[in-house]
């Protein structure tokens, strides 16, 4: 008997762990915050509604980073807060886009109500041939 098999005869198995699986994908995807695009966040930022955090290191941080964008690491949000409560959107930035939910939500629990992620992170920056500080 293979997998395929298996999960069909024991279908009371499988479709509690498929219904987990949907509903944990939902929340991965949607936590922290909406995910704009490059374009997006650059009207955004241009209109004065909004401000790049990148939640790189320093060292990563300096190699190239996106003009105007402020440096703080995840672990030191609540040292930084007084940045980060300026009534306006807070784009994350990180370097694939992966940590940029974790961050999300750190920055709803220090009291930042409008946080967005920059989907794919300084990827989809770079696939967009926008520019980076260096």
């Amino acid at each position: 008997m293979d997998l395929f098999d298996f999960l069909i005869t024991r279908w009371y198995f499988s479709l509690p762990l498929l219904t987990t699986l949907i509903f944990w994908w939902f929340y991965e995807s949607n936590k922290g915050g909406k995910k704009i695009g490059p374009s997006e966040a650059v009207t955004l930022v241009n209109s004065g509604e909004a401000i790049f955090l990148d939640i790189r290191d320093k060292n990563s941080f300096e190699t190239g980073h996106i003009h105007g964008s402020i440096n703080i690491p995840k672990d030191s949000f609540k040292q930084q807060e007084h940045l980060l409560t300026t009534g306006k959107i807070i784009i994350v930035v990180s370097e694939n886009g992966i940590d940029a939910g974790g961050a999300g939500v750190e920055l709803k629990n220090i009291g930042v109500e409008k946080v967005m992620l920059l989907k794919y992170g300084l990827i989809s920056w770079a696939e967009e041939s926008l520019p980076l500080v260096k």
